[in-house]
């Protein structure tokens, strides 16, 4: 009879335990928002930190809503209102990537392309960024320098940016600093960079205009502090990859060494 009623208890702690894994492996966590999403069983809306089972039924309040929710074991998912039905019946181990995009490579440029091509679409900006420029293309001198231009209260700013040797660098506040004081909150959604040559003539030649974009740190490093969370058991570049893909869907796409001295600085975690 003891015999029989232990069997039974060991039988009801691996059934309790199997049942608390799945339902472990179910919850996502929330990472961060965009418009409105709701719970329907609740009534309560998603928010940075919210913890959901993947069964529940979600209501999108608009079209464009949207939620990055991570589970340690079964990745990162951009949810949408068109992809919440493949979300909620996926039983697989894996959900579907949720498009792993590089940031921004620091390999040499070497020509207007390659420069047009590395600014194109929102550039997040960290703080201080170094870009190796081919000198046969774009030398840089006392009199041959790039500049960035934008507008701040109906007021054009022409920034012009250091370098050493080959190397371009744009420093955030320094870009940001007009007659010796910090802008705040910049709204700036336009800036172009240019390419001067002083001689008899300034000959200025425009090479690409970019949306800059510089996140709230304080926001951004709570939603990120999720992702390590959920990471802790993945490797550096694993970190790195999801962070990285992570800012490009709700930012924009990072520079590669910038992101990763950002997290270094913010989070101690390094290579």
């Amino acid at each position: 009879m003891r015999k029989t009623q232990a069997l039974i208890a060991i039988y009801v702690l691996i059934l309790s335990f199997s049942s608390y894994s799945i339902l472990a492996q179910d919850k996502f966590t929330v990472i961060k928002v965009s418009g409105n999403i709701v719970i329907q069983s609740s009534g309560s809306e998603l928010g940075i930190g919210t913890a959901f089972g993947q069964n529940e039924d979600l209501l999108f309040k608009s079209n464009e809503s949207r939620a990055a929710v991570i589970n340690p074991k079964r990745g990162r998912y951009l949810l949408t209102s068109n992809n919440v039905l493949e979300f909620r019946n996926s039983k697989s181990n894996f959900l579907p990537a949720s498009g792993k995009v590089s940031a921004r490579g620091v390999s040499n440029i070497l020509n207007i392309n390659d420069l047009q091509k590395y600014f194109e679409g929102n550039y997040v900006i960290f703080d201080k960024i170094k870009i190796k420029i081919s000198p046969a293309a774009f030398p840089m001198e006392e009199k041959k320098y790039f500049y960035l231009r934008y507008n701040y209260k109906s007021e054009t700013i022409n920034k012009k940016l250091k370098y050493n040797a080959d190397t371009l660098i744009i420093n955030k506040d320094e870009l940001l600093t007009i007659d010796g004081k910090q802008i705040p909150n910049p709204e700036i959604t336009e800036m172009k960079l240019m390419y001067m040559e002083e001689g008899e003539k300034y000959v200025s030649t425009p090479i690409c205009v970019f949306t800059p974009i510089f996140p709230d740190f304080e926001q951004l490093k709570k939603e990120v502090q999720i992702i390590i969370d959920q990471m802790k058991d993945k490797s550096y570049d694993e970190k790195i990859n999801e962070i990285s893909a992570y800012v490009n869907d709700f930012y924009g796409k990072p520079e590669e060494n910038n992101l990763k001295t950002w997290v270094k600085d913010t989070f101690n975690i390094k290579q």
